[in-house]
């Protein structure tokens, strides 16, 4: 007997796909496995479908459960801003079906008619708030959905939600089935292995064809000719990433009523007030024809309506943005329209290398590393919950899978650890309190946050009392916010008084440092200059030599390092996560020993633990863990492995052009 997808969703079917012919691939394979009870990943494309995938299914779960009385569903979401996003595109449908529908995060608590809603989006920092505080709302819970897993996975956030998993486990009447929702990927077992147990794996490929051209210059005046020439072709809404908020309120000053779109000119990023971005968000969403500046902040999926086109300016992080940034343009199409600004030759093949690794699904990431500075967090909350917190309650809070991914921590050298950073007290008869610091943390909500606060000064709107957003003022008296100038009236430590002005300054934003580059994307970038796999090349390059490794921004600082323990006469004119510029060619490859390596992770584990974004609570952890860490999060088994085995090339002549666009990666 066949049967039709409608057959699973009888109940939701209309809200979610009656106006729809057919189901998209994604939906095709995951809704009868999420009916089934199973623990699903959905791994596709932007624009795919995945939303609906999860959402009608959980409607069904809601629908047929027998009581009704508390939160069934919930929706774990990485950003409130994808949250309130998430509410405003399915809140018609739940409401159509009768499902209750709303956000449990730090702005919103949502209830229904007095009472808790089915289905809750939610962020990680809001559902440890509820572990902690309120467990008893989610001990009825059937579901919980991991939504853009791809997005906290390999970061602080992504472990700790590893550990509210099993947390939500121990209070829930049973455990709670679990669905990950995430772009492509291409270790999809590993990721569903990390979050689920036993999960079907569900993939659609059937990426759109990326339609990617050079523009050169990205200076504000190229910029100004760049949305000409875009309006010209017919794209009216344009939506341009940068890598720096400086970069954004840059040309957002400039260009505002100086370009194509007169003042439809928009700004967004992290440190622009939620009012504000919303407000941009809306706008540019109503713009028939507009064109907004943003960093990674719309790289996810905030409704922001139809864009056109795409620009970069300035290269991403990695393969996965690149794919999520690009896959905001042209989303009604079978093709990704995009831009990207270009500087120099070198540049350009950056780019062209990340296109082409993108086209064939191929991420190119670093190695995964479970961060243990989330237990420490983890103990500090368990302690602001129970009253205490002992060796006994911390290892049944963490799966004995993380304990061994975090070796050589232990329960107890942990809790010593936090004793003498001064955030636990001593126990009494085993049991540890928490200090006043971590006790004024837990009642303030900030200890469930695992993002480093680096905000600035709040500037404020003198007429309205409205916080625009935060920057580092140091004796300004002009400043730019949301691409707007605006003047310096009073300042206090942590607040700013500004009123409009129409003169404008240079941003100021504490610097976040370089994203950086793992080994295998680093590697595919010198491979495409046709040097192969597992060699390191030497280019001759006017006096000196062009040593091109590919060993990323890790592997480069390791080299770097190595290169001149062993070499003093060496000099080392550039250092970048491709290649080295130095004074003489390598007769040999440096030998890098057990003993070296140790004394490298001892020497630079603060460094490695930024570069590697090991999170804020990694510092409170004992020496040997976080060296430990970093080392398994830097891939520096992998960096080893390549470089005992790497055949150095004796120096080739090159092609002059060819030696400069590589001296300059």
């Amino acid at each position: 007997m066949t049967f039709h997808p409608r057959d699973f969703l009888p109940r939701s079917w209309n809200a979610f796909f009656g106006q729809f012919h057919t189901l998209t691939p994604i939906q095709t394979q995951a809704i009868e496995p999420i009916l089934a009870g199973r623990d699903v990943l959905l791994s596709a494309p932007t624009a795919s479908g995945k939303t609906e995938a999860f959402a009608a299914p959980a409607a069904e779960i809601v629908l047929a459960a027998p009581k009704r009385e508390g939160l069934l569903v919930l929706i774990v979401s990485p950003t409130r801003a994808l949250a309130n996003d998430l509410k405003r595109r399915l809140e018609s449908r739940f409401d159509a079906l009768g499902v209750r529908f709303g956000r449990y995060t730090g702005e919103h608590k949502e209830r229904i008619d007095g009472r808790m809603p089915d289905v809750a989006v939610t962020t990680p920092e809001a559902l440890d708030s509820i572990l902690a505080r309120r467990p008893q709302i989610v001990r009825d819970l059937r579901l919980i959905v991991l939504d853009e897993i791809h997005v906290l996975d390999g970061t602080p956030r992504g472990d700790q939600l590893r550990v509210l998993l099993h947390r939500l486990d121990l209070v829930t009447e049973r455990r709670p089935q679990r669905l990950a929702a995430s772009a492509t990927i291409d270790t999809p077992d590993a990721l569903g292995a990390r979050y689920l147990e036993d999960a079907v794996i569900t993939q659609a490929q059937g990426a759109r064809r990326i339609a990617a051209r050079p523009f050169a210059g990205r200076g504000p005046v190229e910029m100004q000719a760049h949305l000409r020439f875009l309006a010209g072709e017919g794209f009216r809404k344009v939506l341009v990433f940068c890598r720096r908020r400086a970069d954004v309120e840059i040309y957002a000053s400039a260009l505002t009523d100086r370009c194509v779109f007169d003042d439809l000119v928009f700004a967004h990023h992290g440190s622009l007030a939620r009012p504000e971005r919303e407000r941009t968000e809306r706008r540019f969403l109503e713009s028939k024809a507009a064109v907004c500046f943003a960093t990674m902040t719309l790289e996810m999926g905030i409704d922001i309506g139809s864009v056109d086109y795409v620009i970069l300016a300035s290269p991403p992080a990695d393969v996965a943005s690149l794919l999520q940034r690009i896959g905001r343009g042209g989303r009604r199409t079978d093709e990704a329209r995009a831009g990207y600004l270009v500087a120099s030759p070198a540049e350009d093949h950056r780019y062209r290398s990340m296109f082409r690794a993108g086209a064939r699904s191929e991420l190119l990431g670093r190695p995964y590393g479970f961060r243990p500075s989330v237990l420490a967090q983890q103990a500090l909350i368990i302690a602001g919950a129970d009253g205490w917190v002992d060796t006994a309650s911390l290892r049944r809070a963490v799966p004995t899978h993380i304990w061994k991914e975090s070796a050589p921590l232990e329960a107890q050298s942990l809790l010593d650890a936090l004793v003498e950073a001064e955030l636990l007290e001593d126990p009494r008869g085993g049991r540890y309190v928490l200090a006043a610091e971590s006790e004024l943390r837990y009642e303030r909500g900030s200890l469930h946050a695992n993002i480093a606060g680096d905000q600035g000064a709040a500037v404020i709107d003198r007429l309205t009392g409205d916080v625009l957003g935060h920057l580092d003022l140091e004796g300004q008296h002009r400043v730019n916010v949301a691409g707007k100038g605006r003047v310096v009236i009073k300042q206090d430590q942590d607040r700013v008084l500004t009123d409009r002005s129409d003169i404008a300054a240079t941003p100021q934003f504490r610097s976040r440092g370089a994203p950086s580059t793992s080994f295998a994307l680093a590697r595919r970038t010198i491979e495409d200059l046709k040097i192969p796999p597992g060699t390191i090349a030497q280019w001759p390059h006017g006096d000196a030599t062009i040593l091109l490794h590919g060993m990323g921004s890790v592997g480069a600082h390791l080299l770097t390092r190595l290169l001149r323990d062993q070499n003093a006469k060496l000099s080392i004119e550039k250092s970048s996560p491709f290649c080295h510029v130095l004074s003489k060619p390598l007769t040999k490859l440096p030998v890098l020993e057990g003993a070296w390596l140790d004394r490298f992770v001892k020497d630079q584990a603060g460094r490695l633990a930024k570069t590697l974004s090991m999170g804020p609570f990694h510092a409170l952890l004992p020496v040997e863990v976080r060296e430990a860490a970093v080392s398994r999060a830097g891939g520096l088994d992998l960096l080893t492995a390549f470089l005992a085995t790497a055949t150095l090339s004796r120096p080739t002549p090159i092609d002059p052009a060819r030696a400069d666009l590589a001296a300059a990666l």
